[in-house]
């Protein structure tokens, strides 16, 4: 039983992460002719890549790729979304906001 609170504790805990992180300012905004689809089929590897606890799923604009580790919880986020006229819009958000940015490099080398 103990062992399924803290299960569940870490699942919350992640998800407020992950919505901390959609609270900052977005590293990275893009915009693709791309479908969330084949944006999603180009990132979700080199994210993987990235860190292997990335995850894609679907949403009902697109997709959103999150990256987590045990310590701190969400680091990274991708929201891919279908654009109002046509294509994808991307915002990459990640807690690292130095000059080293390998979220928004991998994002940008998909666009």
């Amino acid at each position: 039983m103990r062992r399924l609170s803290i299960v569940f504790s870490l699942i919350v805990l992640s998800g407020c992460s992950t919505t901390g992180l959609e609270n900052d300012k977005p590293i990275y905004t893009g915009h693709s002719s791309k479908t969330p689809e084949e944006m999603n089929k180009c990132l979700a590897p080199k994210w993987v890549a990235l860190k292997p606890s990335s995850t894609s799923v679907p949403t009902e604009t697109g997709y959103q790729i999150s990256s987590s580790d045990d310590l701190m919880g969400a680091v990274s986020l991708v929201k891919i979304d279908k654009a109002q006229d046509s294509g994808t819009d991307l915002k990459v958000y990640a807690l690292s906001k130095g000059w080293n940015d390998p979220w928004g490099k991998a994002a940008r080398s998909c666009l």
